[in-house]
């Protein structure tokens, strides 16, 4: 097992020779929540102990790019990844010009982490280990399928790559969230309800009045689709499908990226929130109301003073102008 130090790779990625057989390679995130106790680490560590594949621990993004530098993987390869949302996230980032001119391996996610949005779509999150195995042992039984990521421009930061944005009201309830679990410990901090306690607390608060969350006021165009300015609820971008009962869109406009975006004085929207979760939206639903929603290939927002991609906190310059579009394609072994 290759255990990597912190360091920024300013082109972690290397052609790979030109004749070699296929490799496997799996990238873990010690730190992720299921990865960080009941020795499930060691025990990835002997079950691929002697099957000719490489090992590399990687605790965040610096020592992600490191350890794909070293891998020199290409399109014949296949990269494991287990951790959570923000483990790929940032594989990706550092996979995306490989995508772009096809080189990039073939992923498959393996849920390590808490919620896991992305490994419930795109990978296993159940079944940690048996799913490894099958990857391992019996490949051909998994498909292959080809997902876009989510690209975004921002001044601030460049270009960012991933699978899910949260703004808004989700922005603000996710932050929470994670500084509900760094402040104490305990099993409703720390252990597996700890994020659907924290919501519920979230709700009663805001029910009763004694939580206020912020209604950011911002422009956002989409194209296809239409546009909404004003104060606005909650926003979502994704490029997951979100297969499960949860897929919170409406079913109309064309593209890979998807989204909804809710005005602040949306009709009904508490009356049909439940239905909206489903992605059942009703006609009338629509910008005139307070409701974009659907697919679009491109879209344009400015106003957002920050954003969760993939769960990873990010703090944006209200006054520039996010763009977000369908990035490079990658492909996914699911099973």
């Amino acid at each position: 097992m290759t255990s990597l130090a912190a360091a920024h790779v300013s082109n972690p990625i290397s052609p790979a020779p030109e004749r070699r057989s296929p490799r496997t390679v799996i990238l873990v995130n010690p730190d992720s929540f299921r990865m960080s106790g009941a020795n499930r680490l060691a025990r990835i560590t002997r079950f691929v102990d002697g099957r000719g594949i490489t090992l590399y621990r990687a605790h965040g993004p610096d020592e992600i790019a490191t350890a794909l530098g070293r891998a020199e993987l290409d399109a014949r390869d296949r990269l494991i990844v287990i951790g959570g949302d923000g483990t790929l996230q940032a594989t990706v980032t550092c996979l995306a010009d490989q995508a772009e001119n096809g080189s990039a391996p073939i992923l498959c996610m393996l849920g390590g982490g808490r919620t896991n949005f992305t490994a419930r779509d795109l990978g296993s999150h159940a079944r940690l280990f048996r799913s490894l195995e099958q990857l391992i042992d019996s490949p051909d039984s998994w498909t292959v399928e080809q997902r876009r990521v989510l690209q975004l421009g921002s001044a601030t930061h460049g270009t960012l790559y991933g699978f899910f944005v949260a703004g808004a009201l989700v922005d603000e309830i996710i932050r929470d969230c994670h500084e509900y679990r760094r402040k104490k410990k305990g099993w409703l901090r720390s252990g597996h309800p700890a994020t659907l306690w924290r919501v519920a607390q979230l709700a009663l608060l805001g029910l009763s009045g004694r939580r206020s969350f912020h209604q950011p006021k911002l422009r956002i165009e989409a194209d296809g689709l239409g546009a909404l300015d004003g104060h606005v609820r909650l926003v979502l971008l994704s490029s997951l499908e979100h297969a499960g009962g949860i897929d919170p869109y409406a079913d109309r406009g064309t593209g890979a990226l998807r989204l909804t975006v809710i005005g602040a004085d949306a009709r009904r929207f508490w009356r049909r929130l439940p239905a909206l979760v489903r992605g059942r939206f009703h006609p009338d639903q629509n910008p005139a109301s307070g409701y974009l929603s659907g697919r679009t290939r491109r879209l344009r927002l400015q106003g957002l003073p920050s954003i969760c991609l993939d769960g990873q906190e990010f703090s944006l310059d209200p006054d520039e102008t996010l763009t977000v579009q369908a990035g490079p394609a990658f492909r996914f072994l699911r099973p």
